[in-house]
């Protein structure tokens, strides 16, 4: 466990309006740290988005990956660069992850949050591939950095009982494979707490650390929500080869999201990517103990009311 004090940190936060970046903020914010946001000035203008950072003494700041000297300026004086960039922004990463190398950022956060691609083959899933390439270009630029590994989001995995893209739980779910594998899920706020302690810690500075707070198979999640909202849940067994089958077939452009979603379901529920960790990969919740990770049962049970 660790417990040497540390000094609070001037951190930059990138994606600071998205689905993970508002809980990294507040619990930097909780923990002490000096947070600024950096955003586009479209987002900038919405009040709608920025009065909940304004709200806590978040630095707001203009910039974007395109514009490399806004970069070396949100970037100047900071000790930690936080990235929760998503979708094709993810790529881009390496412009901000410069830019702090050449302001002497001590540590960068790249956008992993989710399943380590080491653990997956390649080509398991496009989305791992692009992760594991982004982190070898950090690695070329020799700034400190800090992937931080979550499996899945339990607000994306958890609220669809194992199917991605349900905003509540659904009344008919699809089960992949069995519903027999294991995987690990974390809930947004958890990752935010993780993230704030693992930001005071130099001992995880150029090293992998891995958030795993709760792990269940499809067929359990269905089963817990169940009985806790009392409702009968009808199941769409979904095969491996038709899993398979799809991601073969999603070839246009239109169809890339569906490739994806379908290379997470094939990854998590059918290869069990999301229930592994790496030898040399610090794990935060034992490192971290004193930290009180949401239960899945508590999760659901919110949607009850």
């Amino acid at each position: 466990m660790f417990t040497k004090p540390c000094t609070m940190k001037n951190v930059l936060v990138v994606g600071a309006t998205g689905n993970l970046g508002p809980h990294i903020v507040k619990a930097l914010v909780k923990n002490g740290h000096h947070v600024s946001a950096l955003m586009r000035s479209k987002t900038i203008a919405d009040i709608s988005k920025t009065q909940p950072l304004t709200d806590q003494g978040v630095q707001l700041l203009e910039g974007s990956f395109e514009d490399y000297d806004s970069l070396i300026r949100a970037c100047h004086k900071k000790d930690v660069v936080i990235s929760c960039a998503g979708g094709d922004q993810i790529l881009n990463q390496i412009h901000l992850a410069r830019a702090a190398r050449d302001t002497g950022v001590e540590r960068f956060i790249p956008s992993e949050f989710g399943i380590d691609p080491y653990v997956a083959e390649k080509g398991s899933c496009d989305l791992f591939d692009a992760k594991a390439a982004v982190q070898e270009q950090i690695k070329e630029t020799g700034i400190g950095f800090t992937p931080i590994y979550t499996n899945g989001f339990m607000e994306f995995w958890a609220t669809g009982l194992g199917e991605l893209g349900a905003l509540s739980p659904p009344n008919r779910v699809k089960v992949f494979g069995d519903g027999h594998m294991s995987a690990y899920m974390t809930a947004l706020s958890d990752i935010g707490q993780y993230t704030a302690a693992i930001v005071k810690d130099p001992g995880t500075i150029n090293k992998e650390v891995l958030i795993s707070t709760t792990s269940s198979t499809q067929n359990e999640v269905i089963s817990l929500w169940e009985d806790i909202s009392g409702k009968t849940v009808e199941k769409e067994f979904v095969s491996s080869d038709q899993l398979d089958g799809i991601i073969d077939s999603s070839t246009s452009p239109d169809s890339m999201l569906t490739k994806i979603f379908t290379q997470l379901h094939r990854s998590v529920w059918i290869k069990g990517e999301a229930n592994k960790e790496r030898d040399g990969v610090l794990n935060a919740v034992s490192r971290y103990s004193g930290i009180q990770p949401v239960s899945l049962k508590a999760y659901l049970t919110n949607f009850i009311s």
